[in-house]
């Protein structure tokens, strides 16, 4: 079993060796099989650029059907997208000529242009040497190598002038297929088809993305849930994995993972079986290394093979660790929180679990019935009423991957750098779907619009880039954007609109049973003394928020502390001394301007849609 757990470790590489050269298209059939799970349509596309023009050469020239030259894949990293190419090169035994773009930039004038002349001038020559064989030139990683053309990059202007010149040379050199440069159904030159590669094709200069070039786009998403269990369980035959083991839960809960995450994942829940056989002994646990640690030196026998079992846990402990690529940079740590760890409530939770987790649990019955799912909730309501906490607990209930977006982030001294990274957050929660945007403190996003205010240009610009990705939420599925405030009144009136924030809840202060149960969660580690009442406590308690209860905990804790007696009880005493420490923030003219916001009356609906039902009225504030 240990040495099958490292020869599995070994073979979790889905990345292309990019040392090797010429171009590897002959891995592993495992590994290529675990790579492109989920994207039979790319590779189907793929076939027809590459092989059909060999394969239906004769018919193509009849119909004077002309096959495209250029293909562009676009997805995140780690999807497969180099591999596709070559498992379709394995199929076809095309000739692929790579162009890396740290292996074509030149630091002399002229060096890089002459390296890609030099890359297509032997690609022609072998489609010209073997008619039969088609020839594949990949741009990996496109965008590095032929970004957007600026007057202060002559550099890289010069090397997409010259991929433009090389791209439309071999259009021209393909048209031999068909006669107009070798005769109808002729030998020709050979076919020969430009494929690039990239995870942000926006980055790509214009002038690449038009028929004659790059005259296909083809996305490749994240995997799907089969195509994940389907990876998983690829993975985890080589890892010595327990019988039993729960594969189709743990994808479940890998949302927006890719090939390359997954065997991430699987890779450190390895290193953790083996941490916890072959340290279990050491100094994680307190004790002197047992008599199998590594620590005993090289030559000591290692953890037995049936000791060595990549569990559930271990899978779990791995998850908390690997993330979705997609989602670097945007999601915060995220907490998993239970539903019972929130006091009070029930009918919001209900709602909100209405909201997000139906879509999702009971999507046949959505398209049975033609229910469109909303597109967003707002929560609203004063400060510390656990608004941040319902949107973690329903994550966490939903297994949606959670991006939270700070919106601090989006404020920037450059013009555009926001809208970009709103852009790109709208962008990766769309391919980790399903998937919740969480903005807290929405409202400094998509505040009031305010005509005639130059300082306020930055806002605006947020807000219409905000509308415009909502908007196009419409064609995307599985994605719902979660807002939080204590303001509602400030938000812009046309984000109140049906379409965009769909359902709004207002979260208020706990009643009686919710204190109760507030103050129940948040004591249940006390030891408390039997004077304690709880329930009286609570009543005590009116427009104490969520958190202020949760203080009042931690005070008569910290009171406790400093009496230092020999019961070591949480008793009422000490229960006093925090209300008198702990003031409830809300007053009662907080809680009726809320409720006046609430019975606000509701809007006219678009004019480009047709009303329909609505969860709760929302309307402009006053």
């Amino acid at each position: 079993m240990a040495e099958s757990l490292a020869s599995g470790l070994r073979g979790l590489s889905l990345t292309q060796d990019r040392s090797r050269t010429p171009f590897q298209a002959s891995s592993s059939p495992r590994c290529q099989a675990v790579e492109l799970a989920g994207i039979d349509d790319v590779l189907d596309a793929l076939r027809e650029v590459v092989d059909w023009p060999i394969r239906y050469r004769a018919e193509a020239a009849h119909l004077g059907v002309t096959f495209p030259t250029g293909v562009l894949l676009h997805g995140p990293p780690g999807v497969g997208k180099t591999a596709a190419v070559a498992q379709v090169a394995r199929e076809t035994g095309a000739a692929v000529h790579r162009v890396d773009p740290g292996d074509v930039i030149g630091s002399f004038l002229g060096e890089s242009e002459r390296r890609l002349r030099d890359i297509f001038a032997a690609a022609r020559a072998a489609a010209a040497a073997d008619p039969s064989r088609p020839v594949i030139v990949l741009l990996d990683e496109a965008d590095a190598l032929c970004g957007r053309r600026s007057p202060q990059r002559p550099h890289e202007a010069r090397v997409v002038g010259q991929l433009l010149t090389l791209m439309d040379g071999a259009e021209r050199h393909d048209l031999g297929l068909f006669g107009e440069w070798g005769g109808k159904g002729g030998g020709g030159g050979g076919h020969m088809v430009v494929v690039g590669t990239t995870s942000s094709p926006d980055s790509l200069d214009p002038a690449l993305r038009r028929p004659g070039r790059f005259d296909t786009e083809i996305p490749v998403p994240v995997p799907d849930g089969p195509a994940r269990v389907h990876i998983l369980r690829a993975l985890a035959a080589g890892l010595g994995a327990a019988a039993g083991l729960d594969l189709d839960e743990l994808a479940l809960g890998c949302f927006g993972y890719s090939g390359a995450d997954l065997a991430a994942l699987c890779r450190e829940a390895a290193l953790s079986a083996l941490g916890r056989v072959a340290g279990g002994a050491g100094e994680g646990s307190g004790m002197e290394p047992g008599p199998r640690s590594p620590r005993q030196g090289a030559g000591s026998p290692g953890p037995r093979e049936e000791d060595v079992v990549v569990t559930m846990e271990d899978f779990e402990s791995a998850r908390s660790k690997v993330v979705p690529s997609i989602t670097r940079g945007l999601t915060l740590d995220f907490v998993p929180v239970a539903w019972d760890q929130i006091g009070g409530l029930p009918d919001i939770k209900r709602r909100l679990r209405q909201a997000v987790e139906w879509p999702l649990q009971r999507a046949p019955a959505f398209q049975r019935l033609g229910l469109v799912p909303p597109r967003g909730v707002l929560l609203h309501g004063p400060p510390g009423c656990s608004k941040t906490t319902l949107a973690r607990a329903v994550a966490t209930s939903s297994r949606a991957t959670f991006v939270s977006l700070s919106v601090s982030q989006l404020f920037s001294q450059y013009v555009g750098e926001g809208e970009a990274i709103l852009r790109r957050a709208f962008q990766r929660a769309r391919l980790a779907a399903p998937a919740i945007l969480f903005l807290d403190e929405v409202d400094v996003l998509v505040g009031r619009r305010s005509e005639g205010e130059q300082t306020q240009d930055a806002t605006a610009r947020l807000l219409s880039t905000f509308l415009t990705e909502m908007d196009g939420l419409e064609a995307a599925r599985g994605v719902l954007v979660l807002g939080a405030t204590n303001r509602p009144s400030a938000i812009d009136a046309a984000m109140l609109r049906p379409g965009r924030f769909d359902v709004v809840l207002y979260v208020p202060p706990p009643d009686l049973e919710g204190r109760e149960a507030v103050l129940r969660i948040h004591s249940r580690g006390m030891p408390l003394a039997p004077g304690v009442d709880l329930r009286a406590l609570a009543a005590r308690t009116q427009r104490y928020t969520g958190a202020e209860l949760a203080q009042v905990c931690r005070e008569a804790a910290l009171a406790a502390v400093r009496e230092d007696g020999p019961e070591r009880w949480v008793g009422p005493a000490h229960f006093e001394a925090a209300l008198e420490e702990v003031a409830p923030a809300l007053s009662q003219h907080d809680l009726d301007r809320a409720a006046a916001w609430r019975r606000r009356p509701a809007p006219a609906p678009l004019p480009s849609r047709a009303p329909g039902p609505r969860n709760e009225p929302t309307a402009t504030a006053p």
